[in-house]
């Protein structure tokens, strides 16, 4: 543990509900009630909130400053010696894109994040995403195995490529719904198991595919008004902890939503999908 001070439950001023989030705008990093123990809690993580360690500025942004996940760590848990420890991530077990929504691992304590993160190389965590991509994707379930290697653009930010000298890489998309705007323009909300955590790798393993996500000009998307930024949702995640499971579903939040609302189903079967993974 960090210090003297004995772990407790995440203090309650800083939760929310999982159920909240269907029908709230949060803005603001909080902890997922249900799904955190005394050593990780499972954090709501909001779009334009930064992870990284050292933020890159990208002049050519199109909203504001992303807030630091890890001033916020800093802020409300500064008592904690692992929130200013840059070497371990502050406590985080991994990553987000910063404008990726959903589900983020944070560890107050080292024992907390040394098992969770024993988890995460043994491959025993379950993550499962939502997005929403350009294109048919046919014959799903889809295996995406493609090296993945990490270059810069030229406005100086992380990008990863496809190279045979990469990381090893696995991508599954589990399902996938056809929609269409009123142009016709056909698209794709897929659900995506990964099995590997290299950086950007559904964006990248999809644009690879053919199928750029809605809203990602890094990786050839298109930007249309509809969708302010790529539109991609951490949805699911889970793995086995010593105290017990942590297992969470959050909803995709009210921006994504209003994206598709814009979109029909192609067929009945995919309003099903679309029912199921929106409600």
């Amino acid at each position: 543990m960090d210090g003297s001070e004995q772990l407790m439950p995440p203090p309650a001023e800083l939760c929310i509900s999982v159920a909240r989030l269907e029908t709230d705008v949060i803005s603001e990093p909080l902890i997922l009630s249900e799904a955190s123990q005394p050593e990780l809690y499972a954090l709501w993580k909001p779009p334009n909130c930064s992870a990284a360690s050292e933020e890159i500025r990208n002049p050519a942004a199109r909203s504001e400053e992303p807030l630091a996940l890890r001033n916020w760590l800093q802020e409300h848990f500064g008592h904690r010696a692992i929130v200013h420890d840059e070497s371990v991530t502050y406590g985080m077990v991994h990553r987000l894109d910063r404008f990726t929504s959903g589900v983020l691992l944070w560890a107050p304590c080292y024992q907390g994040l040394y098992e969770a993160r024993l988890q995460f190389a043994a491959r025993r965590v379950q993550k499962e995403y939502l997005c929403l991509a350009q294109g048919v994707v046919k014959d799903v379930p889809l295996l995406i195995k493609a090296r993945i290697a990490e270059g810069s653009s030229e406005l100086g930010a992380t990008r990863s490529y496809i190279s045979p000298i990469g990381r090893h890489a696995f991508t599954e998309v589990v399902d996938s719904a056809t929609l269409a705007d009123p142009d016709g323009q056909l698209f794709s909300l897929m659900q995506v198991r990964l099995h590997t955590g290299r950086t950007h790798q559904i964006r990248c393993h999809l644009a690879h595919e053919g199928h750029p996500l809605v809203g990602d000009p890094v990786y050839g998307g298109i930007t249309p008004s509809w969708c302010q930024r790529h539109w991609l949702h951490a949805w699911k995640l889970s793995l086995q902890m010593t105290r017990g499971p942590v297992a969470v579903q959050v909803p995709v939040p009210h921006d994504l939503r209003r994206a598709v609302q814009r979109l029909r189903p192609a067929e009945v079967a995919d309003a099903f999908r679309l029912r199921q993974w929106l409600g």
